[in-house]
């Protein structure tokens, strides 16, 4: 399912329980930091999520306005009512993780959104730190971080050479891996680019997954021809999937494209290309 937070009663019942023990840590946390920063909103962890049992740690810039904003859940949650959440609730199905295994946050918690939309300044990356910290404190599980978009890399990067921090990861055997943000902006790709940028966020979270113990869904390949011709694209495109019109790209690209990718997406990029006519 994705964007269940545009149901009020979905909404409404995730925040009726925002209290629970697998997320009342954390969401005591985010109203410490309001507290702390009078006038600026932290949404809370959604319930649906098993932060207390949470391996890896998902890092974005900031709350978004289906996050944060006065129209939002008031929740961080791959159910919200957005491309990139719902972008992200299908990487953690394709690698198999689950919402007790994984934890969303920010490099900068509190919601800027508005004033901020094209990235964050250096002052509120390294104001972010320290709750970055305090977040790992609570959940002493986390071994493995995935950062989403520039905002995320440079907090991971300054959390882990820092001093007062990189000695902290080190001990806690925190290893970062760097990947695309998940939003629309992010993925305005023509295919089959789009799906090979999304395998390799999804083969990021493979890597985090084995560093922090858990066992991800292995890519599924096609099985197909390598190299692939053009006349045994069109051949296999007759025997297996759709028959071939002429059309405008070269095979050659497309063989390379198909051989790229390893995703269970490989076979159904393969007959989209083919029905589209763009193979010639």
């Amino acid at each position: 399912m994705t964007r269940r937070m545009a149901d009020p009663a979905f909404r409404d019942d995730q925040m009726s329980r925002i209290r629970e023990p697998q997320v009342c840590a954390i969401n005591e946390l985010c109203d410490q930091l309001m507290e702390e920063l009078p006038g600026f909103s932290v949404p809370y962890i959604a319930p649906h999520y098993g932060a207390a049992s949470a391996v890896i740690l998902s890092l974005s810039s900031n709350p978004g306005p289906q996050a944060g904003g006065a129209k939002g859940s008031g929740l961080l949650s791959r159910e919200n009512n957005d491309g990139s959440a719902a972008r992200m609730g299908e990487i953690y199905e394709i690698v198999g993780l689950t919402d007790a295994q994984i934890l969303p946050w920010n490099a900068y918690p509190w919601h800027v959104h508005e004033t901020h939309p094209n990235g964050l300044p250096n002052n509120l990356i390294e104001d972010g730190l320290d709750a970055l910290k305090r977040l790992l404190n609570l959940h002493p599980n986390i071994r493995s971080i995935v950062a989403h978009g520039g905002d995320a890399h440079r907090s991971v990067r300054q959390f882990m050479s820092q001093k007062r921090f990189g000695d902290y990861a080190d001990a806690r055997g925190l290893k970062a891996w760097n990947t695309r943000h998940t939003s629309n902006r992010a993925f305005i790709l023509r295919e089959p680019e789009k799906a090979i940028a999304l395998e390799g966020v999804c083969e990021v979270y493979r890597k985090a997954m084995r560093h922090a113990g858990l066992t991800p869904l292995s890519a599924l390949k096609v099985d197909l021809p390598a190299p692939l011709t053009g006349p045994e694209l069109r051949s296999a495109a007759r025997s297996e999937l759709l028959p071939l019109s002429p059309g405008a790209v070269d095979a050659g690209r497309i063989s390379e494209y198909v051989q790229a990718l390893s995703s269970q997406r490989s076979k159904r990029l393969l007959v989209e290309l083919l029905s589209r006519d763009l193979i010639l």
